[in-house]
């Protein structure tokens, strides 16, 4: 009977533990208003290229990064989220954590932080500018991102 009801008790924990896995994207976004502000790190898996604003003109790149976290001894599936990094380091960044032949998910550490919600509230109205028109994207799929500029 014991074992039955171990087997219930982590079959419903299961989903729950994989979903605050340590140092992920996941971990961070469940409960964003802890870690506004602080610095935290998360496991870099993979690097969406080319930036969202690599036409522009900014002395910043934004990328979508995939993430990983710890559970026990493994790495799992962590979520995504945004990262912010200066323009003359962009390519070294998605060069590092896009590298085939890593050995498993880097650290990146950065500044937990929220979108300004001016363009939110604004939308997009006659003429945006590409500025307004990635911030928006961003903004509308996720308010927080980690900024790695400084």
């Amino acid at each position: 009977m014991r074992l039955k009801v171990a087997l219930v008790l982590f079959a419903f924990l299961s989903p729950a533990v994989h979903a605050q896995a340590r140092s992920s994207a996941e971990s961070y976004l469940a409960s964003p208003e802890n870690y506004l502000g602080k610095k935290v790190t998360v496991y870099v898996d993979e690097v969406r290229v080319p930036a969202i604003n690599s036409m522009t003109e900014d002395p910043f790149r934004v990328f979508w990064i995939y993430t990983k976290g710890r559970n026990a001894n493994e790495y799992v599936w962590g979520g995504g989220i945004y990262v912010k990094v200066s323009r003359d380091q962009a390519d070294a960044f998605a060069k590092r954590h896009n590298n085939p032949n890593k050995q498993g998910p880097a650290n990146l550490s950065g500044k937990f932080s929220q979108w300004p919600s001016e363009y939110a509230s604004e939308g997009l109205k006659d003429k945006p500018t590409q500025e307004k028109v990635w911030w928006l994207s961003c903004y509308s799929y996720s308010k927080y991102y980690l900024d790695c500029t400084d």
